[in-house]
């Protein structure tokens, strides 16, 4: 949970990179979902961005690790599936709850479909990062 919480923070800062275009994220510009996060980025100095980042990143490997189903435990296809399925689950209250504004102003309500398929591919990103680094950690 704890490793969660770091990957996603650090994510988070590469992220506020990208949507500032300070870096190019491989090459490609004006992604609609990163740069609608240019905004929400004002509004948070880098370390509140990470740590909220990083509490949604440690909450979602809860619920990944808690929910995955038998039968996805030792198929890496299906797991990387159950991933992006509960990382995208956990955008629906992150955006309805209001518990996160800025973020719902800038991000969710920008981009209410798109939104759907970034949080399932954060959630990749994320376990993905946390693969390799275990498995060069071995």
């Amino acid at each position: 949970m704890v490793l969660a919480f770091v990957i996603t923070a650090a994510w988070d800062v590469l992220l506020r990179l990208f949507a500032e275009q300070k870096i190019k994220l491989f090459g490609i510009e004006n992604i609609s979902w990163v740069k609608a996060l240019e905004k929400y980025f004002e509004e948070h100095t880098v370390l509140a961005a990470a740590l909220i980042a990083g509490f949604v990143g440690a909450v979602a490997y809860v619920a990944i690790a808690g929910t995955v189903p038998d039968a996805c435990r030792n198929n890496i296809l299906c797991y990387t599936f159950w991933i992006a399925f509960v990382s995208a689950i956990i955008g629906i209250p992150m955006r309805f709850s209001n518990v996160f504004p800025h973020l719902k102003k800038h991000y969710y309500d920008r981009l209410p479909v798109v939104t759907i398929f970034s949080d399932a591919l954060s959630g990749v990103i994320v376990a993905g990062t946390m693969f390799a680094m275990e498995k060069l950690l071995q």
